[in-house]
């Protein structure tokens, strides 16, 4: 007999109007059906309604006669019961549930059709490793006739799927494929796109998250974090763990460890000897994680700059364990193990049996991350359960009854038997779902909210919470309610248990949770965390150790659905980080955090959409951990951010347009490391948030030959003296009035020109005597590549603006190609010289001094081209120096904007000499990280 889904189904008409990416999905996999392409993939964020489009598409085709049958494929029970009820929605013709097929749109899941014989032999066919069920079901979609396959969730097909769809439709050759995925395409592996692109071709149609909040699609939202340290106890065992750490550094750093000491090494490495030299750039395309390294060592003071490099943002700090791991590994492989000495193979072994104290490990392919105890410390913290309670005590005073907070964790309870050495710090229910509940039902702040706790498997929460629970469910299914028992409380907690299961449990928990019967649910990230939908959800609590892109993406669109019952929701995304400072590896946690937001967008406090966790704080930095001294003042920043929701949705600017691009932009930092957003402040005079800086040349005229006023040049100073003087002469020879008169103007002349020099003198100290501003260097930049056809527009699209701590936020309001060239070149123009194929000269003077010698000064300066003497010399950026014509394209504009000399060519031994006097300086004397935006 044939499942399916019953229930009241509305007419087709009748369903709400389509959303604005709705439609254009649609029209985008309309052209795709007159073009006969029949492989489409689209990508909509969470609650965009992804399903509705695969609806409306297959009833596209239905009725067209493109196919006859329709077989939804999800990832769990969850969304294949999402999609019969979708359908039945749409059609008077019920949706199946089975593998049989008999009727026009079945919903299945990915595990119907990927059901492996336990006895198969191994053979290099997937299909041919099917149970027969799964065998059937190929069977019949081949027999289905014209046949479309959605493919929801289809992210799920780079892990687990793939390989058998690929065979399955090389076996359908005329099937109409639809893939439907919310994770963005940006983030997939270089195998993963390839995969993703030979079952679906190219991208139908994609739209971002803030795309959808803008459209007024999603709730607004921000994402916060919590940052806390690990307890007493856990801080006193990892001081200790890292004493092993600093013993192994600090007996690699002996000069007299190894026939080459490991600091002697790295020199050879990275800076070369006599006979053997090394092209950074080379190395750091084949080694980009060891030159990092390296670049860090050369941070600690440990290594000098290597020729040819650049420290970014990432490279200005100490090495990490990771980093220390890099560098030793390549010192024993490439040195220890292959050194013929005796002293230096026993060294190796010594370093070999030292590794796991630390969390890692030996293996044939060198020095290997481990599963770190110390990673499992901080990851399941018994701080996190606290700071959870925080911060739903903050939620709840500032929502009161409207707050539904959901906990995401990792796992119901720890099924496995923690490690020997890790067991007296952390209890098998650390980081668990359970423990959370328990800490919650136990402080008398938060009992009172009702926790509920619910998995695969368990239903739970304080005695009489699960008892109304058991009511509520009676008032539907009193035969259901009659089967279930509430047990006997254990930490005060107790679980609902009977004969049911997750499938049928949900479904009432969710309407427990959003009638407000409980506030917080604690769920799992495996049941909760795709699939489910809640609109009540006004905040997330993260705690999970997930950072794949599907598992954020989900994880962070379970509370952006717009609830009809709350017409101004604002959504908020908390994840609680634990950073330990008293171990190496004690930024693990800061690492996670920093992957969930990778190229996944919010607003910052300055309202622009970023990718990244700077925006979550634009003090943040990808690379390393904010100063745990801060985490308090950090966290209270926080709360003042989420007790202000109108000023977040605010933010969002709901309903303006937008370009749904993501484009690359520059930070030029005028702040120390770390330094807080209160203390910190411009260099210069107090800026207004988010102030536009106007961009304009130094040389207006466009010439800076005009330095005198009125035009007059230095070429005109003699010719200017002759004539004083013949006019004075004629005017005492001619005596009487006229005489007078021509004498007078003759004088005039002689006295004005120290005049005329003293303010030409001025003025080139004004322009000459400090370094050029960001906005002339971005001028030159743009209009350069603008000149060579490497952007769409020049300088009259520079953007810049202050914001609230006085960095400067720089981008190219271009293409994204345009703007992305831009950056980069700015980024480049900004830092270190490196190993640049050109150089350009700046003028440069020094200030005068006063009184009457300054006014000499000046008079020397206004006469002489002495800025020209003593040049400053800068990179010129990669992408305009690679060609001799586009080196020459920049000099001009530099010249325009800057002022300054003729690029020169770095690989001659004139361009060379001055390449090896400026290298490693920084002439801007400025600190940039590049981010990318959303607009």
């Amino acid at each position: 007999m044939n499942m399916s889904i019953s229930g009241e189904r509305q007419p087709r008409n009748s369903q709400p109007p389509l959303r604005r990416h709705q439609r254009e999905a649609l029209d985008a996999l309309a052209d795709s059906v007159a073009e006969d392409a029949r492989r489409s993939w689209i990508v909509l964020p969470p609650g965009a309604g992804k399903t509705r489009v695969g609806i409306e598409h297959a009833k596209n085709l239905l009725d067209d006669g493109h196919v006859a049958r329709v077989v939804a494929f999800g990832p769990n029970t969850a969304i294949q019961t999402q999609w019969a009820n979708a359908w039945n929605s749409h059609s008077s013709d019920a949706a199946g549930l089975d593998r049989k097929l008999t009727i026009r749109f079945t919903a299945l899941t990915y595990q119907s059709l990927a059901v492996f014989d336990e006895d198969r032999d191994t053979t290099n066919s997937l299909l041919n490793e099917l149970a027969p069920g799964g065998r059937e079901l190929v069977d019949r979609l081949g027999e289905a006739g014209p046949l479309l396959l959605i493919l929801d969730e289809c992210h799920h097909l780079l892990d687990v799927w793939g390989s058998l769809l690929t065979e399955l439709l090389d076996l359908l050759p005329g099937v109409w494929v639809l893939g439907l995925t919310a994770t963005p395409p940006g983030t997939m592996t270089t195998a993963q796109a390839e995969l993703v692109s030979g079952l679906f071709s190219d991208i139908r149609y994609s739209a971002s998250i803030p795309a959808v909040v803008r459209e007024g699609d999603l709730a607004p939202f921000a994402d916060l974090v919590w940052v806390t340290t690990p307890t007493n106890e856990e801080n006193s065992w990892l001081s200790g763990q890292a004493v092993r750490f600093t013993e192994l550094i600090t007996d690699i750093l002996d000069p007299t460890q190894g026939t080459v000491p490991f600091l002697e090494w790295v020199d050879r490495r990275f800076l070369g000897t006599r006979e053997q030299t090394v092209s950074w750039a080379a190395m750091s395309r084949s080694k980009p994680e060891l030159c990092s390294a390296a670049l860090r060592l050369h941070h600690a003071q440990l290594l000098r700059l290597p020729p040819g490099a650049s420290p970014a943002e990432q490279h200005r700090r100490n090495p990490d364990a990771a980093d220390w791991a890099l560098l030793i590994d390549d010192w024993m492989r490439h040195h220890l193990m292959a050194s013929e000495d005796p002293k230096d193979i026993e060294l190796a072994e010594a370093i070999r049996r030292a590794l796991p104290a630390i969390g890692y490990r030996w293996t044939r392919n060198g020095i290997r991350a481990g599963r770190s105890p110390v990673d499992r410390v901080i990851a399941y913290s018994a701080a996190k359960p606290q700071a959870t309670t925080e911060i739903i005590c903050t939620e709840a005073a500032n929502l009161q009854e409207r707050m539904r907070m959901l906990v995401l964790c990792d796992f119901e309870s720890l099924t496995s038997t923690l490690s020997a050495d890790v067991s007296g710090v952390i209890s098998e229910r650390s980081g668990s779902a359970l423990l959370v509940l328990e800490t919650l039902v136990s402080d008398a702040r938060t009992t009172g909210l009702r926790p509920l706790l619910v998995s695969g498997k368990t239903v739970a929460g304080a005695p009489e919470v699960v008892s109304e629970l058991r009511a509520r469910i009676a008032e539907s299914d009193e035969s259901l309610a009659s089967r279930l028992r509430v047990s006997e409380p254990a930490a005060g907690i107790s679980r609902l248990e009977g004969p049911w299961n997750s499938r049928t449990w949900v479904p009432y928990v969710t309407d427990f949770f959003t009638t407000g019967q409980s506030q917080v649910l604690i769920g799992t990230r495996a049941l909760l965390g795709e699939g489910w939908d809640a609109p009540a959800i006004t905040g997330l609590i993260d705690l999970s150790t997930a950072t794949t892109p599907t598992a954020v993406t989900q994880t962070r669109g379970r509370a952006l659905r717009r609830d009809p019952d709350q017409a101004h929701k604002v959504a908020l995304n908390w994840t609680v980080v634990c950073v330990s400072p008293d171990h190496p590896r004690g930024d693990q946690d800061w690492g996670r955090l920093v992957r969930k937001h990778d190229g996944f967008f919010g607003t910052d406090s300055e309202g622009e959409v970023v990718d990244g966790v700077a925006h979550i704080d634009s003090a943040f930095s990808p690379y390393e951990p904010p100063a745990t001294e801060l985490s308090d003042e950090i966290n209270a920043r926080m709360i003042a951010r989420s007790q202000d929701r109108r000023e977040i949705a605010g933010r969002w600017q709901v309903g303006s347009d937008y370009r749904d691009e993501a484009l690359r932009s520059v930070r030029i930092l005028q702040r120390t490391d770390h330094q807080s957003p209160e203390r910190s402040g411009p260099t210069s005079a107090d800026p207004i948030r988010n102030d536009e800086v106007s961009v304009a040349p130094r040389h207006l005229g466009g010439d800076p030959g005009h330095i005198l006023p009125f035009g007059i040049r230095t070429a005109t100073v003699v010719p200017w003296i002759g004539l004083g003087l013949v006019l004075l002469l004629l005017g005492v020879a001619l005596g009487g009035s006229g005489g007078v008169v021509l004498a007078v103007i003759g004088l005039g002349l002689w006295v004005s020109l120290p005049v005329a020099l003293s303010v030409a003198g001025q003025r080139r100290t004004d322009l000459y005597a400090k370094p050029p501003t960001v906005g002339q260097l971005a001028g030159a930049i743009a209009d350069a590549l603008h000149n060579v056809g490497m952007s769409k527009v020049g300088s009259e699209s520079v953007r810049i603006s202050v914001d609230a701590r006085g960095d400067l936020r720089c981008h190219l309001d271009a293409d994204a190609r345009s703007a992305e060239v831009f950056a980069l070149a700015l980024d480049e123009a900004v830092s270190p010289i490196a190993d640049p194929r050109y150089l350009v000269s700046r003028w440069s003077l020094p200030q005068t001094s006063t009184g009457a010698r300054g006014l000499w000064e000046r008079l020397q300066l206004g006469w002489s081209n002495a800025q020209q003497s003593d040049p400053v010399w800068h990179a010129v950026p990669s992408a305009l120096g690679t060609r001799r014509e586009s080196a020459l394209a920049y000099s001009q504009a530099w010249d325009r904007w800057i002022g300054g000399g003729e690029a020169i060519y770095t690989r001659n031994p004139e361009g060379a000499g001055v390449l090896t006097a400026y290298r490693g300086t920084n002439p801007m004397q400025l600190a940039s990280v590049l981010r990318t935006s959303w607009r």
